[in-house]
């Protein structure tokens, strides 16, 4: 018995059928099943009001434990 997930394509206007284990991908190159947003590909904080906040640092471990033990 083969298992079959079928997804309907919007650019091409029609449903398309794939087994399990092929990687659902349309013949006009869509890929299903991805998701579009990129936050969720990077590990980012979320904030309460719902906006995502990203912190960087150009200083090292070392440099910071110093800092923090001189206050």
């Amino acid at each position: 018995m083969k298992r079959i997930i079928t997804y309907y394509c919007e650019d091409c206007k029609k449903c398309v059928d794939f087994e399990r284990n092929v990687a659902p991908v349309c013949k006009c190159g869509r890929l299903f099943g991805a998701k579009k947003s990129i936050s969720d590909y990077i590990n980012m904080r979320k904030t309460w009001s719902g906006q995502t906040k990203v912190e960087f640092s150009q200083t090292t471990i070392d440099e910071d434990i110093k800092q923090r033990n001189n206050r």
